[in-house]
């Protein structure tokens, strides 16, 4: 074989290769967090957001936002057009939670309490533990003024799988 066939020829095969790993990646790669039971009870400006399936639970107790190390905790919950967002975060230096939560749906609302960023209306979640789960009880209001409350409730938390960042 010539040098230029060589050549043509390890680089037919390292792209074979390239792409039969990147190929392997993919398949093994997880889709996301696991789902897990969850039952939604919140009400947007009095209108009822109700939801029992299966969720995104996760929860990090080693995380960090705006440089405040913080344990995590998130919920997304679809159903059909509908989708919650909750994040909360537990301040290791014991100063206040702060969370974000977002519904989508009749009525598309925000709420984000997260200092370092942008804060956008007002209002406080809590979690009560139970086994490997937990019930987040929220109270809060949009920049608007709406009121949010309700539970959103998980069976059990994942751990979290980290994006992006460094």
């Amino acid at each position: 074989m010539k040098p230029v066939q060589i050549y043509a020829a390890s680089l037919v095969a390292l792209i074979y290769a390239t792409t039969v790993i990147q190929a392997d990646q993919m398949r093994r790669q997880s889709s996301g967090a696991a789902m897990v039971p969850a039952e939604v009870s919140v009400k947007i400006a009095g209108e009822p957001y109700e939801a029992k399936g299966q969720a995104s639970c996760t929860h990090e107790p080693k995380a960090s936002i705006y440089d405040v190390a913080a344990a995590m905790w998130t919920v997304r919950q679809e159903s059909g057009d509908r989708s919650i967002q909750l994040t909360v975060w537990k301040p290791a230096d014991g100063s206040p939670s702060m969370f974000s939560f977002a519904a989508n749906g009749k009525k598309n609302v925000s709420v984000s309490t997260v200092r370092g960023g942008q804060v956008s209306g007002s209002g406080t979640v809590t979690l009560a533990s139970s086994a490997k789960g937990g019930t987040f009880t929220i109270d809060a209001k949009t920049k608007a003024g709406e009121p949010v409350t309700g539970t959103i409730r998980c069976d059990a938390f994942t751990p979290a799988i980290a994006e992006g960042g460094n």
